[in-house]
């Protein structure tokens, strides 16, 4: 069967991913060091959490957030400081789209609601080409879980044979073939095959 459905990955693919960043700004704006930031919010598991969906909305990963980190400022500035890590990447937009063809165009990505609510309204242009947005808090895992790839299958009402993924991971690479998609490989000097 012919690629009918091309799936790409947000941060490190469609998006420059750059956590360390991420860390400084929350560290400023939570008048925290970076370090205990990480700690309260990713080592913790919180972060995983989110991306998991035990938090049903942005609006309760906000107040969880509050509580860890006693932050009482705006909406607006804690959104922002929580998705500094994403810088979209115009080039490789414009190469996914391109190459497109006639294909259905979804992202599929390890992220909570508060990076779905948020991350369109920053960046409404990154995400206007897409037919469909993936964020794995709404699916029954994360990548590389197979739950994760099953229920995207599903939601395109597609075979694996269909579907062509890309991701910066090569774990979530090998994950996609094992689950029948084809698969693809990206890093920052463009594709390959991994």
């Amino acid at each position: 069967m012919s690629v009918t459905h091309l799936v790409v990955d947000l941060g490190g693919v469609l998006f420059r991913f750059d956590h360390a960043k991420r860390l400084d700004v929350l560290a400023g704006v939570f008048g925290l060091p970076a370090g205990r930031v990480h700690e309260l919010l990713w080592e913790s598991g919180f972060s995983a959490d989110c991306d998991s969906g035990r938090y049903a909305s942005a609006a309760r990963v906000r107040a969880r957030i509050r509580a860890l980190v006693g932050f009482d400022g705006g909406d607006a500035e804690l959104d922002e400081a929580w998705c500094s890590a994403f810088e979209p990447d115009p080039a490789v937009l414009a190469t996914v789209v391109g190459g497109r063809g006639g294909r259905t165009l979804s992202l599929f990505t390890n992220n909570g609601p508060l990076e779905e609510e948020v991350l369109p309204r920053l960046h409404p242009d990154a995400f206007a080409p897409f037919d469909h947005l993936f964020f794995s808090w709404r699916l029954e895992g994360r990548k590389p879980d197979p739950a994760a790839f099953a229920a995207v299958a599903a939601a395109l009402d597609a075979t694996g044979d269909e579907i062509l993924f890309v991701d910066d991971s090569a774990v979530n690479v090998a994950a996609a073939r094992a689950a029948g998609w084809q698969g693809v490989r990206f890093d920052r000097s463009g594709l390959e095959l991994a």
